[in-house]
């Protein structure tokens, strides 16, 4: 959208983080569907979705993948966590039918200190939310313990070097290389960890993959 490219860098930067107002609710909302396409895409094919999974997505944004998950789980739940009040709002919309069904459920909380039992998914995805963790640690901990033993975590993001030559604040962004984000993951306990990738627009996707040992 071109008038993103109108927003300074610290505006931008924090609507994309936490988006807020008419700017988020219109802006960040075409902004988000038009450029996640592709790597919401990734992450649904990565994720292998089955019919009676329990699926968790942290930081659903406008709610597109939830759906599209949703739309395959017919005899699963899929949840959605976001801090964003406008966020929660358009997903709503958009997943509607779903949620009156029971098949989605959403629900604005902070994401580091996740509002789940352990071992309760077999899946939890996130994408392009990696860049805003101040401590990744906590967060990749939390989804550690809400997956079930052998649970699968799918995380689409783009890599540094893509990150680089975009107009967005280093305050707000933090940047990692493929290499950093499946130390990440390692580091929090997961196994199996690799990164895939695949050709897309405007840039290549990346999924980090791992699972949850057998206890």
């Amino acid at each position: 959208m071109h008038i993103a490219k109108l927003l300074p860098s610290n505006i931008l930067s924090s609507q994309a983080r936490k988006p807020t107002g008419l700017i988020g609710c219109y802006i960040m909302t075409k902004l988000f569907n038009h450029g996640n396409a592709d790597i919401n895409a990734f992450v649904k094919e990565t994720l292998e979705v089955q019919g009676n999974d329990s699926i968790l997505e942290i930081g659903f944004g406008p709610g597109k993948l939830i759906n599209a998950i949703a739309e395959i789980t017919a005899d699963g739940i899929v949840e959605g966590i976001d801090f964003s009040a406008v966020m929660l709002s358009q997903a709503q919309k958009i997943n509607k039918h779903h949620i009156l069904n029971g098949r989605v459920r959403l629900q604005k909380k902070e994401c580091r200190q996740l509002p789940f039992k352990t071992d309760l998914f077999d899946k939890v995805c996130s994408t392009n939310t990696l860049y805003f963790w101040k401590t990744p640690e906590e967060y990749f901990a939390e989804m550690l313990r809400v997956l079930k033993p052998n649970g699968k975590v799918v995380i689409g993001f783009r890599d540094d070097k893509q990150m680089k030559g975009l107009n967005l604040s280093k305050d707000i962004f933090s940047t990692y290389s493929c290499g950093e984000v499946a130390g990440l993951l390692s580091n929090a306990g997961f196994t199996d960890v690799k990164i895939l990738e695949k050709e897309g627009k405007p840039f290549l996707s990346y999924c980090a993959i791992g699972n949850k040992p057998q206890r």
